[in-house]
C-alpha cells in the first residue's frame, strides 16, 4: 500500500511539472515503471479526482485536477457540512457548524451521529433519511426547532456521496433559513 501511494505522488508530481498534459507512455518512461501499472494507477487517479483526462485522437493525455478537495471547500462555505460514513460516525464537520453548535471538532470526530446530540439532526424523520442517504437516496428536508427561546429553521439536504478512497458516505447540507422564515411569518402577520 505504501509503495502504492508513493508512486500515485511521483505521477502527481510529474503532472504538476507538465501542465500541458502527458500520456500514460510518456508517463510510464519518466518513471520507469511498466505501463499498465501507470494506467492503472492513473484510473484511481482520476475517479478519486487528481487527475483529468482528455482523448485527442486514440491518446488519452491526463491533466492535475483543477478540483478542490472536499476538506478544503466545505470550510469555505456558509451552510453548516457534515460528513457521515457507513456507521454514521461523523468523518468531516466544517468549521461554520462548529461555531453554531460551539464544539470542538476533536470531541465530535469519529463519534455517532445519535451520540453527539443534535435535536434537529437527531429527529425520527432525519435519521431515517440518513439511512436512505448512506443507501443512495437523496432527500431534501425543511424544518423547525425551538430551543427555550431562539427558534430556528433549516432546509437539511441529505446527499449520497463518494470520497477519494472510494468509500460511500451521507454529506448533510444544513442552511439556516432563520431569518428568511421570520421575516415571512412576519409580512404573514401584516398583511392579516
Amino acid at each position: 500500500m505504501e509503495v502504492y501511494q508513493k508512486e500515485i505522488e511521483i505521477i502527481k508530481n510529474i503532472l504538476k511539472e507538465n501542465p500541458k498534459g502527458m500520456t500514460v507512455t510518456d508517463i510510464a518512461r519518466e518513471i520507469k515503471i511498466n505501463r499498465n501499472s501507470v494506467a492503472k494507477y492513473l484510473d484511481v487517479m482520476r475517479i478519486s479526482g487528481h487527475v483529468e483526462m482528455i482523448t485527442f485522437g486514440p491518446a488519452k493525455v491526463f491533466f492535475p485536477s483543477r478540483r478542490i478537495p472536499i476538506s478544503i471547500m466545505i470550510n469555505h462555505v456558509s451552510d453548516y457540512i457534515i460528513i457521515l460514513d457507513k456507521d454514521q460516525r461523523l468523518i468531516q464537520i466544517n468549521d461554520t457548524f462548529l461555531r453554531f453548535i460551539n464544539k470542538k471538532r476533536d470531541t465530535l470526530i469519529e463519534q455517532t451521529i445519535q451520540s453527539i446530540k443534535l435535536p434537529f439532526i437527531n429527529s425520527p424523520e432525519i435519521q431515517s433519511n440518513i439511512t436512505k442517504t448512506l443507501n443512495g437516496e437523496a432527500s431534501i428536508k425543511e424544518i423547525h426547532y425551538q430551543t427555550n427561546d431562539p427558534e430556528y429553521y433549516f432546509i437539511i439536504k441529505l446527499i449520497p456521496t463518494v470520497l477519494e478512497d472510494g468509500r460511500h458516505v451521507a454529506t448533510i447540507i444544513i442552511k439556516n433559513i432563520t431569518d428568511q422564515k421570520i421575516a415571512e411569518n412576519k409580512l404573514k402577520k401584516l398583511q392579516k
